[in-house]
């Protein structure tokens, strides 16, 4: 009984420990965790006919197994912590004795005896910080596959809105092109045009029907790559994107790259992640220190004795009860000094792995900014000058020809002008969605996706 009541109290002692250790951020990223295992449960095979960018994101966030792999990364290291803070198991021991030992009491015939490690100093709050910025780290990766799989996503699929734009001006200029055909064609037959210019627009035709071929059959590798990162079967037809490709805006606080720095120094996942790596090799080079202090481990042990011979023998048949103490003791300095020195050298990696991944960062950023402000002029020079000039130049080259005022090949000239013109308006504003989503990545802005988590 007595065995039974020390070890229901040091039960309790050890349940008010193993419970002091919950927080505030361990209960958040809790919650984290349960709603992005929601997300990875509803698997989406299925399009509408219009599809928009983020039915495309919310269908990758929650099939692609790459950014399931690091979502399970993450839930083994969060599930780690509780493991890390907890105590050693205690031991419980059984001993029957073969032969009785006589006491004056009466014979001692066997032991029960409970011992329970404890580490000393601070070393199990250190474990718990240790496991802690570990599943941290391993969030930031989660966070890190899950920027880049919206910034994948978003390029591949404002390349598909590309190609489905291409296509449409392709067609709608050949239809044009069939037109000018039929007015070549009437006024060679009315002898006012010469057998040349039905040739040459015969041949701009054939042209541009070969580009329509090759873009229609650019599709099929552009959708399977939307297929790879959506994780799709390949019998899935994509629908093109519900996506005008027109008004290519830049929010204004992306105007100014020394403002946006310090946004990829706080924000940025692969950052945010080698910092909580640094943090848990400073635990573990704290741990390798703490090795040099002994544990201790309190035990507990309960004799049964069997009643003496003379039943008037004071205290005949008491149980002896005894405690134990003992301590390790760490006296190889060369195994406990080399612990050391591998912490710190994996903590000075982990240091300068930060540093040169922010150098990569800021250069990459200052190029994808330009990009970004380089396509958005362009768009603007296209929208605002070139293609209404184009479209005007072609209508009054149109007339011309109509009346006899210029040759075909001037007709040709301006068509083929202004179609190119259109095709690189579209390109850049593609362009700029897709470098857009690139400095987001860089950034570790992905707060309008935070509901597809």
């Amino acid at each position: 009984m007595r065995l039974t009541r020390a070890f229901l109290i040091l039960f309790l002692i050890l349940l008010q420990v193993s419970n002091s250790y919950a927080s505030s951020e361990i209960s958040q990223r809790n919650q984290q965790l349960k709603s992005a295992e929601q997300m990875m449960r509803n698997n989406q095979n299925q399009f509408e006919s219009e599809a928009g960018l983020k039915d495309y994101i919310r269908t990758g966030l929650e099939n692609n197994p790459g950014l399931k792999e690091k979502f399970y990364n993450w839930q083994a290291a969060f599930t780690n912590i509780s493991q890390a803070f907890s105590l050693p198991d205690p031991q419980f021991t059984f001993t029957e004795y073969i032969d009785s030992v006589e006491t004056r009491v009466g014979p001692q015939q066997r032991a029960f005896s409970l011992t329970q490690k404890i580490p000393l100093s601070d070393k199990l709050w250190i474990k718990k910080s240790k496991a802690f910025n570990a599943s941290e780290e391993a969030y930031y990766q989660f966070e890190t596959m899950r920027s880049a799989m919206i910034y994948q996503i978003t390029d591949a699929y404002y390349e598909y809105a590309y190609l489905n734009k291409a296509i449409l001006l392709t067609q709608e200029n050949i239809e044009l092109l069939t037109n000018f055909e039929s007015v070549a064609e009437a006024k060679y037959k009315s002898g006012l045009a010469k057998n040349q210019d039905l040739l040459k627009i015969q041949v701009e035709l054939g042209k541009l029907e070969n580009d329509l071929l090759s873009q229609q059959d650019m599709r099929e590798p552009l959708a399977a790559r939307l297929r790879m990162l959506l994780n799709l079967p390949n019998n899935i037809a994509l629908p093109w994107p519900d996506e005008s490709l027109e008004d290519a805006v830049m929010e204004e606080n992306y105007n100014n790259i020394e403002t946006l720095y310090p946004t990829l120094k706080s924000k940025n996942p692969e950052i945010l992640a080698l910092s909580e790596k640094i943090e848990k090799n400073k635990d573990a080079v704290k741990l390798s220190k703490r090795d040099y202090i002994p544990d201790l481990t309190l035990g507990i042990t309960q004799i049964v004795t069997g009643d003496a011979l003379n039943p008037n023998t004071v205290d005949s048949g008491k149980d002896a009860l005894m405690v134990m103490l003992s301590v390790n003791v760490p006296i190889w300095n060369n195994r406990l000094g080399a612990q050391v020195q591998e912490s710190r050298a994996s903590l000075k990696a982990a240091e300068n792995l930060l540093q040169s991944k922010e150098n990569e960062l800021f250069s990459k950023l200052a190029l994808v900014h330009y990009k970004l402000r380089d396509s958005l002029r362009q768009s603007q020079l296209y929208k605002d000058g070139l293609l209404p000039k184009a479209a005007q130049a072609l209508n009054s080259v149109q007339s011309s020809y109509e009346s006899g005022g210029v040759d075909f090949l001037s007709l040709i000239d301006a068509q083929r002008m202004l179609l190119n013109f259109q095709l690189a308006y579209y390109r850049q504003n593609a362009n700029f969605y897709q470098r857009l989503a690139e400095l987001q990545n860089i950034l570790g802005e992905v707060e309008k996706y935070q509901e597809l988590k």
